[in-house]
């Protein structure tokens, strides 16, 4: 028998042990997906609040955990400056115990997961015994380069030089869209020839397994019981989602009489944007008609994305839009901006509408198209649903993550 491929996973957080955003949950199906493939992975992450829940991981994989916080009980450990405090010890603490155990022979693969690639490829780049086992690096969502907010562009110079140093000692940088492959060289200054493109996913089966019809109705009743059109949109409430620019939409739509007599626009998730939101759904008149459902467990959003008419995303930058994923796979169709790998996923007029980024009037005129293709809304909700499965679920993704493993092999 061939023996199984030994993987370190170096990360900070993972799915259930540190909450439920993208990386978080990436983590987990990545590492366990390659798991059931037959790879033998060590996954180094963030000691949980909670050590009981690492029982949840084990059966998996091995797990080894380390410090990350070592601010004071007055900052945030995730807070930019907390961040800077926390994220170099974490990464080359991480790293020197990766290169240890890489020395003792113990792992074929090494693969990172954001900055956690800084430590180890530090380490590595003069060491060639450690140069000798193949290096993949994930740096996601490049939000540190993306953002427009001046303070935070100055607060993110020593990220986005941690990001750039060590996805360029990697062997393999791994943009999680095709058209979002280009950003690596540009961003990070890698190599382009060093860039693979392995998708972002979600797991389908666990997306569909809470789906309830009764449960459906009773949502769809709760947040839109006499309403004709009820939109949905899921993520932090912050500036960058564009969520300001599709009010305006909306409220261009609705003094113009475009829209139903009755509808809803329901916005599930937390964030600093929701007082100003707030504020500005009544500047613009339409607050009777948005929603702010906060968090939401999953079982309810998975049933919420199935009880919703479209799905609406009109973020001005993006990583790889996982909520889109999961829109799709409940036969959504979808008004998105062409921002970050929504492209790959979202094609106009086949499963959505695609509009440009930044831009009320593209989002107005983007949304006329959505209300006036109603009659195509479940054929495109079923090519979205389609192209999810053939593309961006777990067990096809997985098995792209191991072929690109045994190529580097």
């Amino acid at each position: 028998m061939t023996p199984p491929i030994r993987v370190a996973m170096l990360a900070r957080v993972v799915w259930p042990l540190h909450g439920y955003g993208g990386i978080e949950r990436h983590v987990y199906h990545l590492t366990t997906y390659l798991a059931k493939l037959g790879a033998a992975v060590t996954l180094y992450v963030q000691t949980p609040p909670d050590p009981s829940q690492l029982a949840q991981l084990t059966p998996h994989m091995q797990v080894r955990t380390l410090r990350y916080d070592y601010t004071s009980p007055y900052l945030r450990p995730n807070s930019i400056l907390g961040r800077q405090i926390n994220y170099p010890r974490y990464t080359l603490e991480l790293g020197h115990q990766v290169a240890s155990a890489v020395r003792a022979r113990e792992f074929d693969v090494v693969h990172s997961q954001g900055l956690c690639a800084f430590g180890y490829g530090w380490l590595r780049r003069n060491d060639s015994q450690l140069r000798a086992v193949p290096f993949f690096a994930n740096p996601h969502g490049l939000e540190e380069y993306r953002t427009p907010d001046w303070r935070k562009w100055l607060a993110y110079v020593p990220f986005r030089w941690m990001y750039s140093t060590g996805h360029r000692l990697a062997d393999y940088t791994i943009a999680t869209d095709a058209c979002t492959a280009p950003d690596l060289p540009h961003y990070l200054g890698v190599d382009p020839q060093r860039v693979v493109v392995i998708p972002s996913a979600i797991d389908t089966a666990e997306n569909l397994a809470p789906i309830d019809t009764n449960l459906v109705h009773d949502l769809r009743q709760r947040f839109a019981a006499h309403d004709q059109l009820l939109m949905l949109s899921v993520s932090r409430l912050e500036r960058n989602k564009g969520y300001h620019l599709f009010a305006e939409a909306l409220a261009q739509a609705h003094r113009r009489r475009e829209l139903p007599a009755t509808w809803r626009w329901v916005l599930v998730g937390e964030g600093k944007e929701r007082t100003a939101l707030t504020a500005q759904m009544h500047h613009l008149g339409i607050a009777a008609h948005v929603t702010f459902a906060g968090r939401m467990s999953d079982a309810e959003l998975q049933n919420l994305y199935a009880a919703c008419d479209f799905f609406v995303h009109p973020t001005l930058y993006e990583g790889s839009s996982l909520v889109t994923l999961e829109a799709m796979i409940h036969q959504r169709p979808v008004l998105a901006t062409a921002a970050g790998g929504i492209p790959d996923k979202v094609f106009d007029g086949v499963n959505g509408i695609l509009v440009t980024p930044n831009n009320m009037q593209a989002l107005y005129v983007g949304l006329q198209q959505m209300l006036h293709a109603q009659a195509h809304w479940s054929e495109w909700g079923a090519r979205g649903a389609t192209i999810v499965r053939r593309h961006f679920d777990w067990p096809v993704v997985a098995q792209q993550t191991m072929e690109a493993y045994r190529h580097a092999l």
